[in-house]
C-alpha cells in the first residue's frame, strides 16, 4: 500500500514541540500575534531551530497565525487607540516582516476622515499644552512631536495649515 501525503499533511511533532505547540496556541490565543514574534517566543521557549519551522505551519494552519487579521489588530490599536500616525505604524508593520498585502488590508481599517480627526485632536492638545499661542516656536515644537508620533509633514500641513 503506498503512502500518499494529503496537502494538509504536517510531520509527526516530538513531545517537547508538541508541548511548545500548545503553549503558543495559547499564546496567540489571548491576542493576535505576527509570524516573527512567534517565532521570536518559540525560541525563547526553548524551541530548536528545526521544531520552530513546522510549529508555525501548524499555527497558520489552524489560523491562530492569520497576517491580515494581525495587521488589522495592530493599526487599528495604534491608530485609534494610541493615536499613532500612519508613518510610524507602517514602519513598525514593515519591521515585523508582514506581505505588502496585508499591510495595505490592515492601514485601511481606518479611513481619512477619522485619522485626520485624530491628528487635529492631537495638535490641539499639544497646542494647548505649550501654553495655547502658535508662535513660529510653539509650531516647531508641534510640528517635531507631531512627525515624532509619526505623521507625515503634508498631513500636518494639511491640519495646521
Amino acid at each position: 500500500m503506498e503512502n500518499k501525503k494529503t496537502p494538509h499533511h504536517t510531520p509527526p511533532l516530538s513531545e517537547a514541540a508538541r508541548a511548545l505547540l500548545d503553549r503558543a496556541r495559547h499564546y496567540c490565543a489571548l491576542s493576535e500575534q505576527c509570524e516573527s514574534g512567534v517565532r521570536q517566543k518559540l525560541i525563547s521557549w526553548g524551541a530548536t531551530s528545526e521544531e520552530v519551522g513546522p510549529i508555525v505551519d501548524r499555527l497558520r494552519a489552524e489560523d491562530y497565525l492569520n497576517d491580515v487579521r494581525y495587521a488589522r489588530a495592530f493599526c487599528e490599536g495604534k491608530l485609534l487607540h494610541q493615536r499613532w500616525g500612519r508613518q510610524k505604524v507602517l514602519y513598525h508593520l514593515r519591521v515585523k516582516h508582514l506581505p505588502k498585502e496585508a499591510i495595505e488590508e490592515g492601514m485601511s481599517v481606518v479611513d481619512d476622515e477619522v485619522y485626520f480627526s485624530i491628528l487635529s485632536d492631537e495638535a490641539e492638545k499639544k497646542l494647548r499644552s505649550l501654553g495655547g499661542e502658535l508662535t513660529s516656536e510653539v509650531r516647531r515644537k508641534m510640528l517635531s512631536f507631531l512627525v515624532s508620533r509619526g505623521y507625515s509633514t503634508s498631513d500636518i500641513g494639511r491640519v495646521m495649515g
